[in-house]
């Protein structure tokens, strides 16, 4: 069975005519799939789209980008993160901010993220990017709460054996990862980083399906896997299995995850 732990279903990322098409996919090749927000309204669509197939998870989450139009909602979404199954996706990047007046109020917001992750030992999908992958695990790591996946390492490779001997977990993945190729612009970019992820801690995600070039996620995710493999010098049944116990490990005896544990 594939898991997959970080994809985008919603409008900004997948429009009406591919969505319908990848939830079927979704269902009728048992792929489990955590559907992650950017924004309250996305989260609603999540849940929507959860009641579509019992392989979608729904988790909430509030992009760093989007700081500034949540600054005065902050006790809203703390609400909502007590009914949530996991948080995600949630983080800090300034540098990838289209809206300045956001970066004030990243900070504080992925604050009152950990909080509740901790308050409700909730698995949360992290994003941190543009310098601030140092600042971002510091910050992780200040809040008693291991359940974490740093969602596509952008930092130093010599950060990654920290990060996992702190228990996090880290995801690789993308629908366009075949195409990275040896002497392409990302080949060592991803190879470095990707085989330094201990094995009891790396995960694997889609992230978003391609609008130009689009195929289901159970097409996705064979190719996935193969280029994960040659990253590491394994094979692609490995990297699969070693996703499953990954995932089956970080989601333990959450009683909010029961159906997820029992598919």
């Amino acid at each position: 069975m594939y898991i997959d732990t970080h994809l985008h279903l919603c409008n900004r990322w997948c429009d009406d005519i591919r969505r319908p098409k990848a939830i079927a996919d979704i269902d009728k090749n048992k792929i489990v799939t955590w559907a992650q927000s950017w924004d309250i309204p996305s989260y609603m669509k999540a849940l929507e789209y959860s009641k579509e197939s019992k392989y979608v998870f729904p988790a909430f989450g509030v992009l760093p980008w989007e700081a500034f139009d949540y600054k005065d909602r902050f006790d809203e979404i703390a609400k909502l993160c007590e009914d949530a199954l996991m948080l995600g996706e949630i983080g800090w990047d300034e540098r990838n901010a289209q809206d300045k007046r956001s970066l004030p109020y990243q900070k504080p917001m992925l604050e009152m993220f950990l909080e509740a992750a901790e308050k409700h030992n909730l698995i949360m999908n992290l994003h941190f990017r543009g310098g601030l992958e140092r600042d971002g695990f510091e910050l992780l790591k200040s809040y008693d709460s291991k359940k974490a996946i740093i969602h596509a390492y952008s930092g130093p490779p010599e950060m990654i054996k920290e990060i996992n001997d702190q228990g996090f977990y880290i995801s690789y993945g993308s629908s366009r990862f075949d195409r990275i190729t040896p002497g392409s612009q990302y080949y060592n970019y991803y190879k470095n980083r990707v085989q330094e992820v201990h094995e009891d801690r790396l995960i694997n995600e889609i992230y978003v399906l391609e609008k130009s070039n689009f195929r289901p996620p159970s097409k996705v995710f064979p190719s996935l896997l193969q280029k994960v493999a040659e990253f590491r010098n394994t094979t692609p049944e490995e990297i699969e299995a070693m996703n499953q116990r990954n995932v089956l490990r970080l989601i333990g005896d959450d009683p909010k995850l029961e159906e997820m544990r029992i598919l």
